[in-house]
C-alpha cells in the first residue's frame, strides 16, 4: 500500500524483547512496532484488562463497535499515552470468545474451581481467585508442560485453532465453553511515539487502516478455524462440554462484584467500564451481537 515506502519486519514475541512486555519495549524504543494483549500490562496500568475482555461484557462485534464509535479508542489512547512513549493505533487481533478452560478435573459446580490449581490471564484470573481457585500466570508456552507435570489442573487460553497448535489436546481431558470469562479476546498495537511523528500523514493514515482491517480478517478467519479444530479437539477424544450454568452463574455473581469495586476505587476504572456497559445497553436494544 506504501509503495515500498514503508516496510514492517515481523518478529515472534521474546525474540527481541521479554514475551508479553512488548510495549514496554516499544516506549523505550528497542521496538518500534508491537502488538499484544492490554492485560498483559495490569502492573501498570490497573484498567488495561478491560480493552482485552471484561467479564460478561461486549462480545467481539461489540468490542470492535465499542472501540471504534464508542469512545473506546480514545479511552485507549488516554491510558497507554499518559505514561509512555507510544502511539495507540487501534485495537486489532480479536477472537471469537475464548475458552473458559481446559482441565484434568471435570466441572459440575462452583464448589469443584475451589483448589483448582489453573493458569489465567487478567481480571478473569482476579474474579476465579475469589472462587477459590489457586491462579498463575505465564506465557502461553509454558502451559503445556506444567499441565504435564501436575503442576496445573486446568488452564485458561485463546481458542481451539491456536491450543491445537499448542498441543493441549494431548494433556487436558476436558474442554469447556461459555462466553462468560472471556467474550473477545483482543490485542492492541502500538507505534513508538518518536517513530511514528517521523512518518508522513499518508502513511499514518494507512497503519490504522491496515491494523483495523486485519482485525477485522482475523476475527472472520478466527470463527471458520475454531469451528474446523473445536471437532479435532472432540475427534481426538477430549471431552468438549458447555460449562454448567451454576459455575457460570457464579462467575457472573462474582464478577459484577469485583468490577463494582475497582470502579468505586478508581475512577477511570469507573470511566471505562461505565462506557462499555452504556454501549452494550445499546446493542442489546438493537438486538446486536
Amino acid at each position: 500500500m506504501s509503495g515500498g515506502r514503508l516496510v514492517i519486519e515481523f518478529y515472534t514475541g521474546g525474540s527481541i524483547y521479554p514475551k508479553t512486555e512488548e510495549v514496554y519495549g516499544v516506549d523505550s524504543g528497542i521496538l518500534e512496532m508491537g502488538m499484544a494483549c492490554p492485560m498483559y500490562s495490569l502492573d501498570k496500568f490497573p484498567q488495561a484488562s478491560l480493552f482485552d475482555m471484561m467479564s460478561g461484557g461486549l462480545t467481539p462485534v461489540q468490542m470492535f463497535m465499542w472501540h471504534l464509535r464508542g469512545g473506546g479508542d480514545e479511552l485507549a489512547a488516554r491510558m497507554w499515552e499518559s505514561a509512555l512513549n507510544v502511539k495507540y493505533i487501534a485495537s486489532a487481533g480479536h477472537l471469537p470468545p475464548e475458552l473458559w478452560a481446559h482441565s484434568n478435573r471435570e466441572l459440575k459446580t462452583s464448589a469443584d474451581i475451589k483448589g483448582l490449581k489453573m493458569r489465567c490471564a487478567g481480571e478473569g484470573g482476579e474474579i476465579l481467585a475469589r472462587m477459590g481457585a489457586a491462579t498463575v500466570f505465564f506465557p502461553a508456552d509454558e502451559i503445556y508442560e506444567s499441565t504435564q507435570r501436575g503442576v496445573l489442573d486446568a488452564f485458561e487460553c485463546a481458542s481451539p485453532t491456536i491450543n491445537w497448535g499448542f498441543g493441549f489436546q494431548e494433556v487436558a481431558d476436558y474442554l469447556y465453553i461459555s462466553p462468560s470469562r472471556a467474550p473477545t479476546d483482543c490485542a492492541h498495537v502500538w507505534v513508538n511515539r518518536d517513530a511514528w511523528e517521523e512518518i508522513p500523514d499518508d502513511l499514518k493514515m494507512i497503519v490504522e487502516s491496515v491494523v483495523r482491517n486485519v482485525g477485522f480478517d482475523y476475527f472472520s478467519e478466527s470463527t471458520v478455524l475454531d469451528d474446523e479444530y473445536l471437532v479435532k479437539f472432540i475427534d481426538y477424544g477430549v471431552k468438549v462440554e458447555l460449562l454448567p450454568q451454576a459455575i457460570v452463574d457464579e462467575f457472573l455473581k462474582v464478577s459484577m462484584a469485583y468490577y463494582d469495586e475497582q470502579c468505586a476505587a478508581d475512577p477511570f476504572y469507573a470511566e471505562i467500564v461505565e462506557s462499555m456497559r452504556a454501549f452494550q445497553a445499546i446493542c442489546a436494544k438493537q438486538d446486536i451481537r
